[in-house]
């Protein structure tokens, strides 16, 4: 089975490594006949078509979004994470509201920030001038923009959760998590402490509640929130608001004027009817963008009914002149749980080609029914009100079934994008061989050149991801704890706790009623890696002890050595040495048994460090160095980190303080690139104490504050006890034993807590078996 699975794996891995080859050329090659098409039918319809005609089809490219040359990596010019997505090309109409919201604030102090409310029923526009008054804003706000689509009206799956958006802003303002900080009121104090005397700007788009906003309002008073909603906010007390209304005639015909004129269209009869039909902004740009993709249709000069009908109204005129599989893609992907919209997506819930897929989006994107989206190469979003009205159609066209099996390929697809985003960063936490099948191999998952483009993918798209997964553990799909437990590694770095334990619990509970023992393995493995991060040792080897005899009871050995080697870490953590061994020792002999490159680069660092821990400092050397250079083989940066940061420990040990800075300075900036907290406060700890041994007691004061400050972040509390201890120790070198002894108290208090924990440990688990 172990074999089977493996091979799988490497199915996979091959998915990934020539996936975005094929992706480069289809996109290369789209993009080529795109621009032979333009000119071609430029000179062609010059010398047989009017100039009127010709100038019309001509301008389509114009306002066509660009065809990617790379369909399946990230774009890195996309701008940070929370950057606010692109608006329209054509901006007419609010220009009051846009100064408004620019000019300086009032006079006098505030509580808090400047905070500027949008309101307005769905299509008047508030999101585009949202987007506009941000730019326009930016240089007022040096520190940083923020944008938050908080996604209030979609599907609840869809929604982002307080918790969730606090950490989302957090991860963006570099403050790194802290397991025992995850409920609203913590995460919000934290925020707020972290946006202290900062000039920054958060958009929260489409709010609902006075109580959503109030956690996610920054400290500062230089600072400033922008929000649109669709209704009064009871309870707030803006400094600007607008409330947006639907156009006049002669603002609806500015808008469509503009927009034909644009695309190089003079139709003062279409701007006309257009004008005498639509009120609402967004209904007249899907009319005007359909009559330019279509200069023959006629716009009939009769009422769409109510305003909020015309939404509707125009949707139905749009839809009438799509195409077949241009109306499939539109349904299908009104179906999708997340924000972003790109072709592979399209491609997998409307089971069509991915070259197929960009043609359709493109199409879409004309007829105005899509908004492109610079968050990433090639992306579209889509309005809540088109989407309505889309799954009013598909309810009338799409089978529950056809929509299931739909699901099922999203699930497949999200689950192999997860995993290959997962394994450059750490591969010893993507999914231990565990996959269903490989996935669809015409849609392979996109390609990360490094770790850190994996880890900015994720940081991306992580909202996305959480609602598919949520979607999957609603429908009940077998991809559910797959797709959940890939995706546990990433949310654990980045300090997703909640998230992490809700949808964990959730899979766990649907694998036990399906009987699915290694779902059920899975998740208790991942639980435990949390309850270990947050301190709980007792509930972390219930966990673990549990998902070992599961992972036994289905013979899967990948698991049971993944299980082994967190019971080493656990038993490190609490000083059980001798059952440390035990786990690294089986570990060991697995891995040259049927492991691979990294599981052998694991077993040996965690033998490394048992002996230098033991004081077998010539084993744990050449342990450590084995390690090193199949880490590098493998690729893998953070067990590289690890093996140079356990090796400058070595040489401190032996007063090699030289050898130490050197290979300390290399785990810090290693680390550093990784985003490993954890690791880094460590290192900084490591390297006041070398700095102490070469005399330069400032530079190891500086790092043993830094190290001080991280531990204290992420409630690392042996971290903080070994940070307190050396500023004592550099005090009493300084005369200061009144500030060393304060120092030595703190290190004793956390020492204490520590033996607590460790004197009401259960006895220990029986030694593992051999491997066989």
């Amino acid at each position: 089975m172990a074999g089977g699975l493996r091979a799988q794996r490497r199915g996979r891995l091959v998915i990934v490594a020539l996936g975005p080859m094929a992706g480069v050329a289809a996109g290369g090659l789209t993009n080529l006949l795109t621009m032979t098409w333009n000119w071609w039918l430029f000179g062609g319809l010059v010398l047989t078509t009017s100039l009127v005609s010709a100038s019309t089809l001509i301008a389509l490219p114009y306002g066509a979004p660009p065809y990617p040359a790379t369909l399946q990596t990230e774009d890195p010019q996309a701008g940070s994470v929370l950057q606010p997505p692109s608006g329209t090309r054509v901006f007419i109409g609010r220009t009051k509201d846009l100064r408004r919201l620019t000019a300086p604030g009032p006079e006098g102090n505030r509580p808090g920030p400047l905070i500027m409310v949008i309101t307005g029923m769905p299509g008047t526009g508030k999101t585009e001038l949202a987007i506009c008054a941000a730019r326009a804003l930016t240089a007022r706000y040096p520190d940083g923009l923020f944008w938050l689509g908080l996604r209030t009206y979609a599907a609840t799956e869809s929604q982002l959760t307080s918790t969730a958006a606090l950490r989302t802003l957090l991860n963006a303002l570099n403050v790194p998590p802290d397991p025992n900080a995850t409920s609203v009121t913590a995460l919000s104090c934290t925020l707020r402490t972290a946006t202290a005397g900062k000039k920054i700007l958060i958009v929260l788009d489409d709010a609902d509640t006075v109580e959503q906003i109030r956690p996610l309002l920054p400290a500062a008073e230089e600072s400033a929130v922008l929000i649109t909603t669709r209704h009064v906010l009871i309870g707030l007390d803006p400094d600007h608001s607008v409330t947006l209304q639907p156009f006049t005639s002669s603002q609806a015909a500015q808008l469509a004027g503009a927009i034909l004129r644009r695309a190089g269209l003079n139709d003062p009869q279409a701007v006309t009817a257009i004008a005498a039909t639509f009120r609402l902004p967004l209904a007249i740009r899907q009319m005007s963008d359909l009559k330019v993709a279509n200069p023959a249709h006629e716009i009939p000069t009769a009422s769409a009914g109510t305003i909020s009908d015309e939404t509707s109204a125009a949707f139905a005129r749009s839809l009438a002149t799509l195409a077949k599989p241009a109306r499939l893609a539109l349904r299908r992907v009104a179906h999708y749980p997340g924000s972003l919209i790109i072709a592979p997506i399209a491609a997998v819930l409307a089971n069509q080609p991915v070259n197929e897929a960009i043609t359709m989006l493109a199409t879409l994107y004309q007829r105005g029914l899509l908004i492109p989206d610079n968050r990433t190469s090639g992306g579209y979003r889509m309005h809540d009100a088109v989407r309505t009205a889309a799954l009013i159609e598909s309810d009338q066209h799409d089978s529950a079934r056809q929509l299931a099996a739909a699901d099922e390929r999203l699930f497949r697809y999200t689950n192999s994008t997860i995993d290959a985003a997962v394994l450059p960063i750490d591969s010893s936490a993507s999914v231990t061989c565990m996959s269903a099948d490989g996935g669809d191999h015409r849609v392979p998952p996109p390609r990360h050149e490094s770790d850190v483009a994996a880890l900015r993918w994720l940081d991306r798209h992580h909202a996305d991801l959480l609602a598919v997964a949520r979607r999957c553990l609603s429908a009940r799909s077998p991809q559910a704890w797959r797709l959940v437990h890939n995706l546990e590694s990433y949310q654990r770095m980045r300090g997703f706790y909640t998230e992490i334990i809700e949808l964990n619990s959730q899979a766990l509970s649907l694998a036990q009623l399906a009987g699915d023992l290694l779902g059920q393995a899975a998740m208790h493995q991942n639980l435990g890696l949390v309850d270990m991060r947050t301190s709980n040792y007792l509930t972390a080897l219930a966990r673990f002890q549990a998902s070992l005899e599961l992972y036994t009871q289905v013979g899967n050995r990948p698991g049971q050595r993944v299980i082994h080697h967190e019971l080493c870490n656990v038993h490190k953590w609490l000083g059980n040495f001798a059952q440390a061994r035990a786990h690294a020792t089986f570990c060991f002999k697995a891995a040259y048994t049927e492991g691979g490159l990294t599981e052998r680069a694991f077993a040996h660092s965690s033998l490394g460090i048992l002996d230098r821990l033991e004081g077998s400092y010539t084993t744990a050397r050449e342990h450590l160095t084995r390690s090193m250079e199949l880490f590098e083989q493998a690729g893998q940066r953070r067990g590289l980190g690890i093996c140079h940061r356990q090796l400058g420990m070595l040489d401190e040990q032996l007063s090699r303080y030289h050898d130490a800075q050197a290979h300390l300075d290399q785990a810090l900036s290693l680390f550093e690139k990784l985003g490993d907290l954890m690791n880094q406060a460590d290192t900084h700890y490591n390297l006041a104490v070398v700095h102490r041994g070469l005399g330069s007691l400032a530079t190891a004061h500086a790092h043993a504050t830094t190290a001080l400050t991280l531990t204290s972040q992420i409630s690392h509390v042996q971290g903080q006890a070994n940070a307190h201890a050396e500023l004592a120790h550099l005090a009493q070198s300084a005369g200061d034993h009144t500030t060393a002894h304060v120092h030595l108290r703190h290190a004793h208090d956390l020492h204490q807590r520590l033996q607590h924990v460790r004197e009401t440990e259960q006895p220990s688990p029986p030694a593992p078996p051999e491997p066989r």
